[in-house]
């Protein structure tokens, strides 16, 4: 448990703007915010009601600093559970400042990063999933992943999560029964019942773990490389989707030596957009540093824009280039289609193994709504879709999880069909049901949830 005294912090962003809050949670919130808050009317303030709004004025050594609002929220119906004020004055940040110094000096502690949502965790009012979702609505890239953090946050990951580890639980219960009861008259469950009920959770689990990629998709965005030889038109299509200018263009080959990354929403797809160096053999050695990162960003691509220079015939090394795309995530787009067409493409087709093509003019921005068809068209293909009814894992700790109760499950499942004992098998189950508790947060790691929380913006 954490130290039960009284934090304060800023909680909005750094900045100029019309308000800006600072908020106090534990014990003495009410006590503390009566040293530095003057009330315009009279407030008793060990009897304050929560969810309550007092107009008045910051006062430092008797000298009014500012004006604003003091909300009240009492024990246990506040953010973190426990008696919370929050100041809402200018957002000027000098005031901020001096206005949070004056509460460190009545007696708060400076909050540490993410310590008010930790505090909402620890408090059981939210559990670990709801702690995580609360980041990722601060962070969504999009509308659809903003749907799903604000579901995650309302319980829907939680529920599902408490429903499978129940079946579990179920099991558990009715095979140790048996055992440490033998002498009552219980129902016992048959090995062809117990591998049915297993059977189901699996095939639940092993659905919701095909999933997490569209979790990750929507909290991170579609990691998506930009790939082509030199001049094929790479940077400007970057600059295009970007609707700024990003990347230097040239006709000069060579003239991207690094990977620049950018985020963008195309048809309400959240990309990751990484431009890379053109890929050729180059004796520059910075040249050769940079298409050596390029290899690297291909290994790691959700998905590959591969752009190729459709205005010039096919030479052999875009030959080769083309056929390293065959089985690939990617998208060949037919770059420059603004000036007569001199690639042959049956042969670009034959050569790529049939990858989705896209004809577009990277300068003068034609094509690139066929452009975002053909990415909604890959994110449906590959079950990528996300809703505001999804319940999906969201990150890399959940997906783990799943997948540890899902190796337990698939070890208690093969030791019944090997005929073992059925102790042997509730300890599978049990470590099954430990795994999915720990999504949640049932029972975690310190270091883990320490982890989680230390992510958060301070005031969070």
């Amino acid at each position: 448990m954490y130290n039960e005294d009284t934090i304060a912090a800023i909680a909005t962003p750094f900045g100029t703007g019309g308000i800006g809050i600072i908020r106090i949670s534990g014990p003495e919130a009410l006590a503390l915010a009566a040293r530095v808050f003057r009330p315009y009317t009279p407030l008793d303030w060990s009897h304050a009601r929560g969810f309550r709004a007092h107009y008045g004025h910051i006062v430092a050594d008797g000298q009014t600093m500012d004006e604003g609002i003091l909300l009240v929220m009492r024990a246990p119906r506040s953010y973190t559970g426990e008696d919370v004020v929050e100041l809402q004055l200018h957002g000027g940040m000098l005031v901020l400042q001096r206005s949070l110094q004056l509460c460190l000096q009545a007696g708060a502690r400076l909050a540490e990063r993410g310590e008010f949502t930790e505090r909402a965790f620890l408090n059981g009012r939210i559990d670990l999933t709801q702690a995580e979702a609360v980041d990722d609505i601060i962070t969504a890239k999009s509308e659809v992943g903003l749907g799903v953090a604000v579901g995650q946050l309302t319980g829907k990951l939680s529920r599902w999560v408490e429903a499978t580890g129940a079946a579990v639980t179920e099991l558990v219960a009715s095979l140790e029964a048996v055992i440490d009861y033998p002498e009552e008259d219980l129902a016992e469950l048959t090995p062809a019942e117990i591998d049915t009920k297993l059977t189901a959770i699996i095939t639940e689990l092993e659905a919701m773990i095909d999933r997490a990629a569209a979790g990750k998709v929507w909290k991170e965005g579609l990691k998506t490389v930009i790939a082509g030889l030199p001049n094929a038109g790479k940077s400007s299509l970057l600059n295009q989707l970007l609707a700024e200018e990003r990347a230097i263009v040239t006709d000069i080959p060579g003239t991207t030596r690094d990977t620049i990354t950018e985020s963008a929403l195309i048809h309400g797809i959240p990309l990751v957009l990484v431009d890379t160096a053109g890929i050729r053999e180059a004796s520059d050695q910075i040249e050769q540093m940079g298409i050596a990162r390029t290899h690297r960003e291909l290994a790691q691509a959700d998905l590959i824009l591969a752009v190729l220079d459709a205005s010039q015939p096919l030479t052999a090394e875009a030959r080769a280039w083309l056929a390293t795309l065959q089985n690939k995530a990617a998208i060949l787009l037919l770059n420059k289609t603004d000036l007569p067409l001199q690639a042959d493409l049956a042969e670009v087709e034959a050569l790529t193994g049939g990858l989705p093509q896209v004809a577009i003019a990277a300068r003068t921005g034609t094509g690139m709504d066929d452009l975002g068809n053909a990415l909604a068209t890959y994110v449906e293909q590959h079950q990528l879709q996300a809703g505001a009814d999804s319940v999906l894992l969201t990150n890399v700790r959940q997906e783990d999880l799943a997948r540890w109760a899902l190796d337990a499950l698939r070890s208690a499942q093969q030791g019944l069909h090997e005929g073992l004992m059925e102790d042997l098998i509730t300890e599978d189950l049990r470590a099954a049901w430990d795994a999915l508790g720990a999504i949640v947060g049932r029972n975690p790691e310190a270091s883990i949830t320490d982890e989680i929380f230390r992510r958060f913006c301070v005031g969070k």
